[in-house]
């Protein structure tokens, strides 16, 4: 896992194009729950381009974002450069020296489960205020009629090119379905109470192109044999302009955890 959590660092200008934000809905849960406003102090855990950043920069927050990638860490200063309440710190979380407590808000967008859990929860905790809030979030697949002939067409190629990924991108769950993992990771920590969970519902069109480019950030599809990789990527988009007219919906759930330190 330690070398796939630094396998975007290398692809960070199509990190930053490809990769979905989340819907203003999202933030202003956030913001309602940890009470956000200009003067907050927020840490982020895995910032990579800024996408999570931005919308929480535009309303006057000052973030001190971690991001373990040199390159990641480039694009994201780039990205935020009209904030200068934001500070971009290449550094690796689990390391890096911050003086607690410190944060009104401690948040992460798809990040968090690269951290060791010996260490993530504790070290979140440490660095907020009394009070303060944690807010963990990620995009999660999720069907309904919308992109189910699509979903069924792609695991045929799955599990004729890639075998050992079909399981792992097999027909997701309804959006109401999707597992929610965290609800008992949190409090099992034993350092958060009052947990919240939202679910806000995505839909996003991709051409064949953007499609592929997006799997490509994914992780599991970078650490594919080349040639598996290519022969993947090519009968996607093959499928992509040849049954579907050249346009494919992706459906997932953007689950938000909210959690306040104990």
């Amino acid at each position: 896992m330690s070398e796939r959590r630094k396998s975007y660092d290398p692809i960070a200008q199509i990190y930053d194009r490809a990769r979905p934000s989340y819907p203003a809905a999202l933030f202003d849960d956030i913001v309602a729950y940890a009470n956000l406003d200009d003067e907050a102090r927020l840490l982020e855990i895995g910032s990579g381009t800024g996408q999570a950043t931005l919308p929480l920069a535009q309303r006057g927050c000052a973030i001190d974002c971690i991001e373990l990638g040199a390159e990641l860490a480039v694009v994201a200063r780039w990205n935020l450069a009209a904030y200068p309440k934001v500070k971009v710190i290449n550094a690796d979380f689990e390391t890096v020296a911050l003086s607690p407590p410190a944060y009104d808000l401690v948040y992460a967008a798809t990040a968090f489960h690269w951290i060791d859990p010996a260490i993530s929860f504790s070290k979140a905790h440490d660095l907020l205020k009394p009070g303060g809030a944690l807010a963990l979030f990620w995009h999660r697949p999720a069907l309904t009629d919308a992109s189910r002939a699509y979903v069924f067409a792609l695991q045929d190629i799955y599990r004729r090119v890639a075998p050992k990924m079909a399981e792992a991108y097999d027909v997701p769950p309804g959006p109401d379905e999707v597992s929610t993992e965290y609800a008992e990771l949190i409090p099992n920590s034993g350092l958060f109470e009052q947990l919240a969970i939202r679910k806000h519902y995505v839909l996003t069109e991709y051409s064949a192109g953007a499609y592929v480019e997006l799997l490509s950030t994914f992780s599991d599809h970078i650490a594919l044999p080349p040639k598996t990789r290519r022969q993947l990527f090519k009968e996607i988009g093959a499928l992509i302009k040849r049954e579907f007219a050249g346009v494919v919906p992706r459906e997932t759930v953007a689950l938000l955890y909210l959690a306040r330190r104990k």
